[in-house]
């Protein structure tokens, strides 16, 4: 091959290099090979060699480079943790505490439910009431006889139920009437038999039709003495069983017992034993707790929104995470002139008799056809911070095991959080104890600390 003819290969042989897209490298390659050929007296099959190389070489890089295999994704790796979570997307409500039985024990866990108060948008509408007693289940006991108290079988604030002896009263006025009623039984049993004699002598004729009559008003007479004797006896508070064995003066009394009149609690007490008094006294009042009023003052501008029969949710600082809720009973008709404001009546359950006679309390009102607004509440000592994240443990039906749940809050107030998201009124929590379980999740799950 001559000279000339070789240049020409060679001159193909790079132009064919760089048309694949032939590095630097392979350059340099081709470089050597017109070297070579140059210099070496049997040019053609060293550069027929190199060439081949050259070839070969191309042909990995190009199946490396390919577009089908550069496109496809190459897996990562995965590793398996049983402890934590697989990822950091894992949501940290689903980690799970375990405690032993001493360990419970020493930790001194306390659960709680979680309570309620009005949302914040509702605090520009609240106004403050005072609890009163619902005068409608308030009950005084009353001596119906004057007489001297023997003893009080009742204390403030003691629960009582109906027909329960609460007091013993002396009364000469008592004894004087049923000492009459048993005259007026034994002339009755008197009249009762000349009646019967004289109807006899009627049929023998031994007797007139005019002393039949006579017989016959008198026993109706005497019937009706006693009946209205017995009547009063009942008035004076003598319970009905007394009044029906009460036969002979043997059995006359001048103590008689003082019953309530309703189940309820005691809130009043104005006599002591030994004490005279006069007849329709009030000696106690029973009051029926299980339900109270509260009355509130609403500003004139808001009287629009409140109408008897809309709701009302009722807080206080001595249950600030609990909710009474009630309607509203009545609405005064007449404004205050001084003040602009109105008085208005919410009644509501008071369930254990929370609600104290006196207490001033917050109201949030419900507009006209809506409801009240109420967030969950958590006190402070059960949030804990892991990972930035405001937390809780929430109690599960193992008394062992507890649930890292993360919450949304808002500000601070009083000592508690409100929740945005994250728990429902009613859930139970872990309030004191919670650190210790942030401190045994942790020394569980070191690999989750960030």
């Amino acid at each position: 091959m001559s000279e000339n003819k070789q240049s020409e290969h060679d001159e193909k042989v790079v132009e064919k290099i760089t048309a694949t897209g032939e590095s630097a490298t392979e350059e340099r390659r081709v470089t050597q090979v017109r070297r070579v050929s140059s210099s070496n007296p049997n040019k053609g099959a060293v550069v027929a060699i190199v060439a081949l190389v050259a070839i070969a070489g191309l042909a990995i890089l190009a199946w490396l480079l390919w577009p089908s295999q550069a496109g496809k994704p190459v897996p990562a790796p995965r590793s398996i943790s049983v402890a934590g979570p697989a990822n950091e997307e894992t949501s940290a409500a689903e980690q799970k505490v375990t405690l032993t039985a001493y360990q419970l024990q020493r930790a001194g866990i306390k659960v709680e439910l979680v309570g309620e108060r009005a949302a914040p948008e509702m605090a520009a509408q609240m106004a403050t009431g005072i609890v009163q007693v619902n005068a409608y289940h308030e009950t005084p006991v009353i001596s119906l006889v004057s007489g001297i108290v023997r003893s009080v079988r009742a204390e403030l604030g003691q629960t009582v139920g109906r027909g329960q002896t609460l007091a013993i009263v002396s009364s000469n006025e008592l004894a004087e009437n049923e000492s009459r009623y048993v005259t007026a039984l034994a002339e009755l049993d008197e009249h009762h038999k000349h009646h019967r004699r004289t109807e006899k002598l009627v049929a023998i004729g031994a007797a007139s039709r005019e002393e039949l009559e006579t017989a016959t008003t008198k026993l109706k007479r005497a019937e009706a003495e006693s009946a209205n004797l017995r009547q009063k006896l009942l008035l004076l508070g003598l319970p009905p069983q007394r009044v029906n064995g009460l036969n002979t003066s043997s059995q006359v009394s001048s103590e008689v017992g003082i019953p309530s009149p309703a189940s309820g609690s005691i809130t009043t007490r104005s006599v002591n034993p030994g004490e005279v008094i006069e007849a329709n006294k009030e000696l106690l009042r029973v009051t029926d707790l299980s339900s109270v009023w509260v009355v509130g003052q609403v500003y004139e501008k808001d009287l629009g929104r409140v109408v008897v029969g809309s709701g009302a949710s009722v807080t206080s600082d001595a249950f600030p995470g609990r909710v009474f809720r009630g309607r509203v009973s009545y609405v005064d008709p007449r404004v205050d002139p001084a003040t602009r404001t109105a008085q208005l009546r919410i009644e509501l359950a008071n369930p254990g008799q929370a609600l104290k006679i006196g207490m001033y309390v917050n109201v949030a009102f419900a507009t006209v056809g809506g409801a009240e607004n109420t967030v969950p509440v958590v006190p402070v000592v059960a949030v804990q911070n892991i990972n930035n994240q405001q937390t809780v443990f929430v109690a599960t039906n193992d008394p062992n095991v507890f649930v890292l749940r993360p919450l949304r809050l808002g500000p601070e107030s009083n000592g508690f959080y409100p929740v945005l998201e994250g728990l429902a009124v009613g859930d139970r929590i872990v309030t004191e104890g919670s650190f210790l379980l942030r401190a045994e999740w942790l020394k569980m799950n070191p690999a989750n600390v960030r």
